[in-house]
């Protein structure tokens, strides 16, 4: 049996559809096809269109279809000091996305931020984004914003009867002898905190609560009991050679996972015949898992069973009998963390006070504090408790409360039982930028900035500061949160003050908390005042833990409530670019679904698109369901994140994307539980069969897999292992280039390092113009992504192709090397398997980026009729998108499927508004870059333009392209 890699269910069993769709890249015929045809049965194609107008007419037809509308450029009168046109500005700023604060520089273009920039100044962080952090700067250009301040949620009024009318609510309150609620985001800003203090200090009955979506206070707790410190430490995963994850998607979702992925790329480079070892036990394939070394799959319910094992191997305690559920496995696994010493890190993502407790006992005994696990400069990203929201949910609801302010926080959306506290409080005031779930019921609206228009300062990690600074003036009337809480506690702030007012107070809470010099500050970024890492002492005996963990019992259904990377815990579930792009392990994009086991769906007689209506003791949902290679028997997994309830003015809008499961979250224990047992489930009889946008076999065209890999001991004795093909004798039409004169450029993607994110693929859309299309779109294959990331499986078990070529050829089958087999022990033996599917729950993963190669000798220059396509004297493909025709043909001879047809006009284009085509959201469009036309050919172009910056700046410079 061979290692055969394959991208999805529907390649490995060959199904009629695959098969059909793959036949021809461009199977569908032209959007102008019912101006031939008055029904579906006389569809007019390509060639129906030639013939019809022949190819000269309909050459020029689409040629004039595609003429550019003439944009006059009008110059300054009176140039700003620091804007040049043409050449862009960098600001140092946080992300938006990630709440505690990423640095990042913002590029900006005649005043318009259009795209975020690693901050190089910012080593610890690593510099890098997420998919979503890149997507997060169409929030700016939303056209559902908040123009300004409103009253009952609908009228708008100014800002001095906006504060006019609080401050009574605010009096009133206070009279009536009730509370005033704070609710925030667990915020790591200086600024907003000292603003709260400041506002407590002038209504001394408020009462802060932190909420957040997705709860870590597990950790908190163990810590508190632990160590005596009830934090998040920080995670250093650059200085670990052994890591064990139980569940925890730290690539992926989990906790801060753009430091994670950098620090572990770090130790993912052979050095020295060295690299990092990575074992990842889990339920659900995640992005983490599919990078694993060795991969365990278990059910989540069972996770603390088995870091009970991995306890007593590593301490070497004695092992119950029939008590250790991963037998030998979990024994290597032990040895390889003890060889590893105080360079190895254990990690989980369980929620659950005890199971985290052993996972501390675990690294205290490794050694493991101090240095990859720090508790004295700890993250400070995840610090609210659900047992407190809890506690003010139930207050709220017997009437404690007068009036609450939300302060970036939308608990209405993701917990069932803040709607009904909310309603028990009379004045109600969010500082929402848009109509979230919370806002909608809100008495007063004092609409807040976009990060990118606001002075903070946040504290990620403690000792840690990042700076933000406006990047632009602000696109409508808000207010810095902490001018309106200045404002209702007193302070004047008059609206033409409105800037000044939070510049000077975001100074003076810097002054107070950091010290040190603003500006100098403000133009790095990042500010870090450390201080060593202590080694904490382990204070706890573990029989009691370990007790009640071995008498849990076992679930035999589960379902596990997860996030995807694209859209994470919901909160910019506004912006179309995180949701088109697709998701790292399924392909999927734009939506939530039920992931299901092979073993499961067969057992149960699923397929795929199958109405799945899901009973947990918490609620119900019905949702697609989608078979997930990788999965363990017994497990579910649902998105969280989706769902959300927001109005919207396009008719394109991102409301009901998926189902909201918030309310399936299991909080009666004490503590958010997203592992699910008591569940059960029903088909949805007579109900159609959903199409998912998945993109993960849309360039599988003729076989063209070029997934490469070698194991480390392969590659140790041969540096070239997994690299050796078979090149045959070149016959060329055209003569080699010689690029010994010149510069030859090209693109190097570390293998190694590539972790199949995803990010590129939308900070690649978002520099290059690359139009959004939704969900419709990619479910005919039209994505226009210029690239992408192909994600390839493999396993090692006989497939329906290898038993029908062993009938073909009399019955033979080579299944190990020098075994022979007779054609019904090959049958038995596969029957044996795949009644099971259990060889599906073993797969591995591999990730392949995928752009265009700008091959020295392009077939798609050949066969272009109006040559469109080019080579240069440089090495790069060029496209002249005003002479493409759309003929096709490149693309039909691309041997790497990289080249994407525009059927559409989407910039201009009202059934493709994703806040990208009205004249707001065109704001974040890359003025370096061609917005192109229907009818073209798109492909990646090494960002041309970039390159030309470089060549200019060398001239400038005096000095050699190198």
């Amino acid at each position: 049996m061979s290692n055969k890699y394959w991208k999805g269910v529907e390649e490995l069993e060959q199904t009629q559809e695959f098969v059909s769709s793959n036949a021809n890249e461009f199977s569908e015929g032209l959007p102008l096809e019912k101006v031939f045809a008055n029904d579906d049965s006389t569809r007019a194609n390509r060639r129906d269109f030639l013939k019809y107008f022949g190819f000269g007419l309909g050459a020029v037809t689409l040629a004039a279809c595609n003429k550019t509308p003439v944009k006059k450029a009008i110059p300054y009168t009176e140039k700003p000091d620091n804007v040049t046109p043409g050449v862009p500005l960098y600001y140092a700023s946080s992300s938006v996305s990630n709440g505690e604060g990423f640095p990042i520089l913002v590029k900006v273009r005649e005043g318009r931020p259009i795209k975020f920039e690693p901050n190089k100044e910012a080593t610890y962080f690593g510099g890098g984004l997420d998919g979503l952090g890149h997507s997060s700067i169409l929030s700016l250009y939303d056209t559902n914003r908040l123009k300004g301040p409103m009253v009952s949620g609908k009228s708008e009024t100014t800002w001095a009867k906006m504060d006019k009318s609080v401050v009574e609510a605010l009096n009133k309150t206070s009279a009536s002898g009730k509370a005033i609620a704070i609710v925030t985001n667990g915020s790591t800003s200086v600024v907003t905190n000292q603003a709260i203090a400041d506002f407590k200090t002038k209504y001394n009955n408020t009462e802060v609560v932190s909420y957040e979506p997705i709860s870590y206070s597990g950790i908190m707790r163990a810590n508190e009991k632990s160590f005596g410190k009830a934090v998040i430490p920080a995670y250093n995963f650059d200085k670990a050679d052994v890591i064990v994850s139980f569940g925890a998607d730290f690539l992926g979702t989990w906790i801060s996972p753009i430091k994670f992925h950098s620090d572990y790329s770090k130790n993912r480079v052979p050095q020295d015949g060295k690299m990092s070892k990575h074992y990842q036990f889990e339920s659900l394939m995640s992005l983490t898992g599919a990078n694993a070394d060795v991969r365990f799959p278990i059910k989540m319910s069972n996770v603390g069973k088995h870091l009970v094992a991995l306890y007593r191997h590593v301490t070497g305690l004695t092992t119950e009998k029939g008590k250790d559920v991963a037998g030998n496995n979990m024994k290597t696994v032990a040895d390889e963390l003890k060889a590893a010493g105080r360079r190895s890190l254990v990690v989980c993502n369980s929620n659950n006070e005890q199971d985290q407790i052993l996972v501390n006992a675990i690294n205290s005994h490794l050694g493991n504090y101090g240095t990859t696990i720090d508790t004295t400069n700890y993250y400070k990203g995840q610090s609210a408790d659900e047992a407190s929201f809890a506690s003010f949910t139930k207050k709220a609801t017997s009437g404690a409360y007068g009036a609450v302010i939300t302060l970036d926080a939308n608990p209405v959306y993701s917990s069932s039982a803040a709607a009904a506290a909310f309603a028990k409080i009379p004045v109600r005031i969010s500082t929402a930028i848009t109509l979230d779930e919370t806002s909608q019921d809100a008495t007063h609206i004092a609409t807040g900035l976009h990060p990118l228009e606001s002075w903070d300062v946040k504290e990620p990690y403690q000792g840690r500061f990042v700076l933000s600074q406006p990047t632009i003036s602000p696109v409508f009337e808000g207010r810095h949160l902490a001018s309106s809480l200045a404002a209702w506690s007193g302070a004047s702030v008059a609206d033409k003050d409105n800037f000044s007012h939070a510049y000077e107070y975001t100074k003076r809470a810097f002054n107070a908390t950091v010290g040190g010099d603003f500006n100098k500050a403000v133009e790095k970024g990042i500010v870090e005042n450390t201080q060593s890492s202590s080694t904490p002492s382990f204070g706890l005996t573990t029989g009691s833990i370990i007790s009640g963990i071995v008498a849990r019992e076992d679930v035999n259904e589960e379902v596990i409530l997860y996030q995807k990377v694209g859209v994470r815990d919901g909160a910019y579930g506004n912006t179309p670019w995180g949701h088109e792009m697709p998701d790292p392990v399924s392909k999927v994009t734009w939506d939530n679904y039920l992931t299901v086991s092979m073993a499961d769906a067969k057992a149960k007689g699923w397929e795929n698109g199958d109405m799945i209506k899901v009973t947990t003791p918490n609620d119900s949902v019905e949702i697609p369901m989608l078979i997930q290679p990788g999965q363990t028997k017994g497990t579910f997994g649902i998105a969280l994140g989706y769902g959300r309830d927001l109005q919207s003015k396009e008719s394109n809008d991102l409301t009901d994307l998926g189902k909201n499961v918030y309310p399936l979250v299991n909080t009666k224990g004490g503590f958010a539980d997203y592992t699910l047992g008591g569940v059960s489930f029903e088909k949805v009889t007579g109900s159609f069969k959903y199409e998912f946008g998945m993109t993960q076999t849309h360039y599988s065209i003729e076989g063209r897999d070029i997934i490469r890999e070698a194991s480390l001991e392969d590659y140790k004795k041969d540096p070239m292992a997994g690299g050796h093909v078979h090149k045959p004798k070149m016959i060329s039409l055209w003569d080699d280039y010689d690029y010994s004169k010149g510069h030859h450029w090209g693109m190097a993607i570390d293998l190694n390092s590539c972790t199949g994110c995803s990010a590129c693929i939308v900070s690649c859309s978002i520099e290059n113009n690359v139009p959004i299309v939704g969900r419709d779109e990619v479910r005919r294959r039209r994505e226009m992504h210029w690239l992408r990331i192909d994600r390839y499986y493999s396993f090692e078990a006989p497939t329906k192709q290898e038993l029908d070529l062993s009938i073909v050829h009399g019955g033979e089958q080579t299944v190990e090397a020098g075994e022979q087999m007779s054609k019904e022990k090959v049958m038995e033996a596969y029957a044996e398997q795949t009644d099971s599917y259990d060889y599906y729950e073993n797969v591995q993963v591999a990730h392949q980026p995928m752009m265009c190669q700008h091959c020295d000798n392009a077939p798609c220059e050949t066969v272009c009729p109006v040559l469109a396509t080019t080579h240069s004297s440089e090495g790069l493909n060029q496209m002249t998108y005003n002479r493409c025709i759309g003929t096709k043909y490149c693309g039909n001879n691309c041997p790497y499927k990289v080249r994407r047809f525009n059927w559409f006009r989407y910039n201009e284009n009202e059934k493709f508004a994703y806040h990208f085509s009205n004249d707001l959201g065109k704001m974040v469009i890359n003025p370096d870059v061609t917005v192109r036309s229907r009818g073209v050919m798109e492909k990646c172009s090494f960002c041309v333009q970039r390159i030309q910056t470089a060549k200019l700046t060398a001239k400038r410079d005096n000095r050699k392209m190198n």
